[in-house]
């Protein structure tokens, strides 16, 4: 029965809305609201109070976004601490000073950010610091933070929150042995303070907004193209031959039980393996009833990704400020003539390194001012490719790696043979 014009209509608009809600919803969840919860009593994070936890779930499942991560943290790492008798200080139980500047590195690599814990000696002094999983701490309607474990599963149940005291570094010990009083009370053990450290940016005051989180579409593409690939290897049409006949009889059996198909299904196994025949003979009364044997190739299918996965690769490199250059597995073709914009952009991130650097050593350095947290920075030089420095001047090796610029009629002298 023919349903009436204006009936359909309606129909698919119902059909369509779906699809138009769906993807305000996800524009929704990706916009980076930052605003006070009066109901829960905190500062949202983004929208769902989860930005930090759905990025780094984000990154953990791009392999290009994983291995961006893997080179910041190694960029901002550096060589250690500078001063080696400082670096190989227990700074906690388990770490010395190097082993949490390392955590660090990773840590504001990701966000932008970090957070301290400062516990205290019996005279109110700092005796030791921790990294706070970034991910898991939020601000409260006081201006504190506090630390809930529950939300790496998406929730954030009040009576589970673990409030810390913000660090004053001029606060007297008499105050603060108060505090931690208050908190071993509370919860059985000190808590201690909490340093929160940020790149504050306008409309980024409560938390940091990270690079990444802008080209999110990009990361989980880069994903999702992993799977695409995993998919048509795993589960994809794969046969490389594809035989059109005329049917053979079923039924009928010969001497030894076979039929007519069961003879064809027992030869065609005869070409097939490692060990199969190089040649077929099939003998037919009509040329009319001749098999038709066609070559199916997978490679279209199974490279069908490629092209997509350089482009949406170096997009998420781009996303997580990292150059695809210093990324294995991108290809060089058509580098060559970009040359002076991948040093401009390998510069770029040396820029950003340092400053993520000084944050580290800032922070450190506002629990024990007494101490040169400087980190030593890795040489650029060491870590490009040998392709682009094979192709840049004496001028711009120099200039990525520290040196000075020579005198205008100075050359570098080549060693005789």
């Amino acid at each position: 029965m023919n349903q009436p014009k204006a009936h359909i209509a309606k129909t698919r608009s119902k059909a369509i809305k779906p699809n138009f809600s769906r993807s305000r919803e996800i524009a929704l969840n990706r916009s980076t609201v930052i605003s006070y919860n009066k109901g829960q009593k905190r500062y949202d994070y983004g929208l769902e109070n989860l930005l930090p936890n759905q990025l780094l779930k984000a990154i953990e499942a791009s392999v290009t976004a994983s291995s961006c991560r893997e080179r910041k943290q190694e960029f901002i790492e550096g060589n250690g601490i500078q001063d080696s008798e400082l670096a190989k200080t227990f700074i906690n139980p388990k770490q010395t000073v190097d082993d949490l500047v390392m955590e660090l590195a990773d840590v504001v690599g990701l966000f932008d950010g970090m957070a301290l814990a400062i516990k205290y000696n019996n005279l109110g002094n700092p005796e030791q610091v921790f990294n706070v999983p970034f991910e898991l701490v939020r601000k409260d309607q006081s201006d504190h933070y506090y630390f809930n474990e529950d939300l790496k599963s998406g929730k954030d149940i009040k009576k589970n929150r673990i409030y810390y005291g913000n660090f004053n570094p001029v606060e007297n010990a008499v105050s603060r042995m108060e505090r931690i009083r208050e908190q071993i009370a509370e919860y059985g053990f000190q808590v201690g303070d909490i340093l929160y450290i940020f790149g504050k940016k306008s409309g980024q005051t409560d938390y940091p907004i990270p690079l990444a989180w802008a080209g999110m579409e990009e990361i989980e593409a880069d994903s999702a193209l992993g799977r695409l690939d995993w998919r048509n290897v795993k589960k994809g049409f794969r046969p490389d031959v594809i035989i059109s006949k005329q049917p053979e009889d079923d039924d009928e059996e010969d001497e030894n039980g076979y039929t007519a198909a069961d003879i064809f299904d027992k030869n065609i196994t005869k070409f097939t393996g490692e060990d199969a025949a190089s040649m077929m003979v099939i003998e037919v009364e009509d040329m009319s009833q001749a098999p038709k044997v066609d070559a199916y190739s997978q490679e279209k299918i199974l490279n069908g990704t490629t092209e997509a996965a350089d482009r949406i690769g170096k997009r998420t490199c781009r996303a997580m400020a990292i150059p695809h250059v210093l990324i294995s597995g991108f290809a060089q073709s058509g580098q060559l003539g970009n040359t002076q914009e991948l040093i401009n952009t390998i510069k770029l991130l040396n820029k950003t390194i340092a400053r993520r650097q000084r944050m580290i050593a800032r922070g450190l350095q506002t629990v024990y001012p007494s101490k040169d947290f400087t980190i030593e920075p890795l040489n650029l030089i060491d870590e490009m490719p040998d392709w682009l420095i094979g192709v840049m001047s004496n001028e711009e090796i120099r200039s990525l790696g520290g040196l000075e610029k020579l005198p205008e009629n100075e050359t570098i002298k080549q060693p005789e043979l």
